[in-house]
C-alpha cells in the first residue's frame, strides 16, 4: 500500500470515528426524549423491554415550547439579514475603494472581533434602559447585528479579494455603476461566501443563551433560553428537557444540511483570500 493511500485511509478512519463519537450525545438526547424516566434513568443506552412514547413531546408543546421557537426564528433569521447586507457592501467597499483610513478602519474591525460579549454587557444595559430597548426584538437584533459585522466584513472581503479584477473592469465598460457592479457581478459571484456567514450567523444567534437571558423577559425568550423552563432545581424533567433540546436543534440542523454545499465553498474560498 502506498504512502498516500495509507494516509488517506488513516484520515478516514479518523474522521469517522470523531464523527461517531459526536453523534453520541445526539443519541443519547434522542433516546432520553422518547423513553419514559423509569427507563432512561438505568441509562438511555439499556435497550431491554424499551418503549417510545412522544408524551414528552407533546408536553414541551402544550407548555408553550413553540412559542420560543417561534422568538428564535424571528430573531435568528433578522439578525442574520441585516448584518449580510450591510457587510457585503462594507466589504466591498475595502476591496475596491480607496480611502484615507481604509486600513486603520480595517485593523478596528479586526481587534474589535476579540472583545467578548461579558466586557460590554454593563453599558449595554445602561444603553437599553435608557433607549427603552430592553425586551424589544429589534433590541436583541441590533446587538446581534453590531457583534456580527466585524467578522462578516472579514471574511466577504477576504473571499472578494479572491475574485478577479477582470469582472469588475469588464462590467466598467459595458457602463455599470459600482452599484450595479456590486449587485449584479460581485454578489452572484460571492454567493456561496455568503451563504457561508448566512448560516453561521444564524446558528449563532439561534443558540446564544448570553444576550437572551439579560436582554429580553421569559416570555420572548428564543429556544436557547427557554429550555431553562423544564429545568427545576431539584428535580429536573429529563424528559421534557432532551424533547425540548431536540425540538431546539432541527432548525439549525436543517439550515446546514440544506446549505451544506455552498457552506464548504464559501467557507473554502474566504479563508483562501
Amino acid at each position: 500500500m502506498k504512502v498516500s493511500t495509507r494516509y488517506k485511509v488513516t484520515i478516514n478512519l479518523v474522521a469517522w470515528s470523531i464523527g461517531l463519537m459526536l453523534l453520541i450525545p445526539l443519541l443519547g438526547l434522542i433516546m432520553t426524549s422518547v423513553r419514559p424516566f423509569d427507563e432512561i434513568v438505568n441509562g438511555w443506552w439499556n435497550l431491554r423491554n424499551a418503549h417510545f412514547i412522544i408524551d414528552n413531546y407533546v408536553s414541551v408543546w402544550d407548555a408553550g415550547f413553540w412559542k420560543n421557537i417561534l422568538n428564535s426564528i424571528l430573531i435568528a433569521t433578522v439578525a442574520t439579514v441585516i448584518p449580510i447586507l450591510i457587510a457585503g457592501m462594507a466589504a466591498y467597499g475595502f476591496t475596491s475603494f480607496s480611502f484615507p483610513i481604509k486600513t486603520m478602519l480595517f485593523l478596528t474591525l479586526v481587534a474589535i472581533q476579540v472583545v467578548p460579549q461579558q466586557a460590554v454587557i454593563v453599558p449595554l444595559l445602561r444603553l437599553f434602559r435608557d433607549l427603552h430597548l430592553y425586551d424589544q426584538y429589534y433590541g436583541i437584533i441590533l446587538v446581534h447585528t453590531a457583534f456580527a459585522l466585524p467578522w462578516t466584513i472579514f471574511f466577504l472581503r477576504n473571499f472578494f479579494m479572491s475574485i478577479p479584477k477582470d469582472y469588475e473592469e469588464a462590467a466598467r465598460i459595458d457602463g455599470l455603476s459600482d452599484v450595479g457592479i456590486y449587485f449584479k457581478v460581485i454578489l452572484p459571484i460571492a454567493m456561496p461566501a455568503v451563504i457561508s456567514v448566512a448560516v453561521v450567523q444564524f446558528i449563532f444567534v439561534w443558540q446564544d443563551l448570553f444576550f437572551a437571558i439579560t436582554l429580553l423577559r421569559p416570555e420572548k425568550w428564543p429556544v436557547s433560553a427557554g429550555v431553562t423552563q423544564f429545568i427545576s432545581r431539584y428535580n429536573p424533567n429529563w424528559g421534557q428537557l432532551t424533547a425540548a433540546g431536540v425540538l431546539a436543534i432541527l432548525v439549525p440542523i436543517t439550515v446546514y444540511i440544506v446549505l451544506q454545499k455552498y457552506y464548504m465553498r464559501g467557507v473554502s474560498g474566504g479563508i483562501k483570500g
